[in-house]
């Protein structure tokens, strides 16, 4: 079973990785289908809960927490990555008023601006309307061709997948891989950063530097992210001091993105604490 940011991290990338990363960029509506898809199972197998014997929901608790988790990564995925087309822009929209949603009944005052930062969520305005719309016809035209074309290692379940979707939440992922991952992307976005300035660049060896560079800073958030967000993360000092090293001063939208994946795992590791696995 594989999560949306796992499915998008590289492993040992080479500059022209970084660059194809960017070039070939998820498709947020495919994304936001996954996403809804695993919510829909989430509300079936409570439905089934409410009809099953007590013990047969106990042993089957690890259902509810892995498509929890599996979305909560969906989540800061559609927050993070830059939608590259208006029907990934509807998508990405569309899924953080679902978030704004879902945080207002929550206790979490906090909650809310961030969901709104991190998606970029603005009041309706003569100047913004239009773009709207326009990206929901775009959506509604597009949807099906998205998602047939859209290629992606993140899985889907159903809640008939228990072993898989409990193997998926025992599973402790590597933190001392995924914090060297976000070592050496942060330097390779250095690296690159640095060839910039070289005057001596033809056009064509700027822009592909410079997809690369957006290529690298994505991935050492995409790991940064990974680590934030797991429910067995423990050493939240060490992470803040790699996220202000890596990245000294992130935009509102980023800062707020990280700041919904710290939550997003406290909330998390609550769950399990209260519910755990038989």
């Amino acid at each position: 079973m594989i999560g949306e940011l796992a499915a998008l991290s590289l492993t040992n990338p080479s500059d022209s990785n970084y660059a194809g990363f960017i070039r070939d960029s998820p498709s947020l509506v495919a994304m936001a289908a996954r996403c809804t898809q695993r919510t829909s199972e989430l509300e079936r197998f409570i439905e089934l809960a409410q009809m099953s014997a007590p013990y047969l929901v106990r042993n089957h608790v690890a259902t509810p927490h892995a498509l929890a988790i599996l979305n909560e990564e969906a989540t800061l995925a559609l927050a993070l990555l830059p939608a590259r087309t208006p029907a990934d822009r509807h998508a990405q929209r569309e899924h953080g008023f679902a978030l704004l949603r879902a945080v207002q009944e929550l206790d979490d005052p906090t909650l809310e601006p961030n969901a709104r930062a991190a998606f970029g969520i603005e009041t309706l305005s003569a100047t913004t309307a239009g773009a709207v719309a326009t990206n929901a016809l775009a959506h509604a035209l597009s949807r099906y061709r998205e998602l047939a074309s859209a290629q992606s290692a993140a899985t889907v379940h159903h809640v008939e997948d228990a072993a898989s979707l409990r193997a998926f939440v025992v599973q402790v992922p590597d933190f001392e891989a995924l914090y060297r991952d976000v070592e050496v992307h942060a330097r390779a976005a250095a690296r690159l950063s640095a060839m910039l300035v070289d005057d001596d660049l033809g056009r064509q060896q700027h822009d592909d530097i410079a997809m690369a560079l957006q290529g690298a800073q994505l991935q050492t958030r995409i790991a940064l992210l990974r680590i934030a967000v797991a429910p067995a993360h423990t050493e939240t000092e060490r992470w803040s001091r790699l996220a202000g090293d890596v990245i000294p001063h992130p935009a509102p939208q980023l800062a707020a993105t990280l700041t919904l994946a710290r939550k997003m795992r406290v909330s998390l590791r609550d769950m399990l604490a209260a519910h755990p696995l038989a």
